[in-house]
């Protein structure tokens, strides 16, 4: 968890979005089509830990620092950079297209839905940008996906960058989202 630096990319290993989605459901604070309920019921109630991408990073130098998403996205990606002692600049938004479609509907921020929510349990992980291409293909061998979603840089703080608009992401997870519900 400690061993990013600066210019290393940041990236997951899924979208995010629909735990956010579904407790935002439960709240009745939203509602969803049928097959949005169906794609973030199955995020719940069947999650995929991402064990075989991590086994097979393992015994590579690929990755700088690495940590699961199961209490958000932000608070993984704060606890990575204060234990490098780096920032992160965050300039794509990794979010499930059924997590999308339902912030669309409802009216919702798609950031708050990927960043806030947690039991997601993907590898949150950065990697040397000279052997990316490298840890790209590993972790497609066993069939898995990384996705670059930001750099690491030597200002410390965690931001995401989009559409030349910048705003902090906050060290908050889950539990804020449900006391937000």
């Amino acid at each position: 968890r400690s061993g990013a630096t600066t210019g290393d990319i940041v990236a997951v290993t899924g979208v995010f979005g629909k735990t956010s989605a579904w407790l935002k459901l439960i709240s009745g604070q939203a509602k969803a089509t049928p097959q949005i309920r169906d794609a973030v019921l199955d995020a719940v109630y069947c999650p995929k830990a991402r064990l075989r991408e991590g086994l097979a990073l393992r015994g590579y130098e690929y990755v700088s620092s690495s940590m699961d998403s199961s209490d958000g996205l932000a608070l993984s990606l704060h606890e990575l950079a204060q234990n490098s002692k780096i920032g992160f600049i965050i300039n794509r938004l990794p979010i499930a297209p059924e997590a999308k479609d339902f912030a669309n509907q409802n009216g919702l921020d798609e950031a708050d839905l990927v960043f806030y929510g947690g039991e997601e349990y993907e590898l949150v992980l950065t990697i040397k940008p000279t052997k990316w291409e490298e840890a790209k293909a590993v972790i497609e061998t066993v069939h898995g996906s990384l996705i670059p979603i930001g750099k690491a840089t030597p200002t410390e703080g965690v931001f995401l960058e989009i559409d030349g608009k910048h705003r902090p992401i906050e060290p908050r997870g889950w539990e804020h989202f449900k006391s937000q519900s």
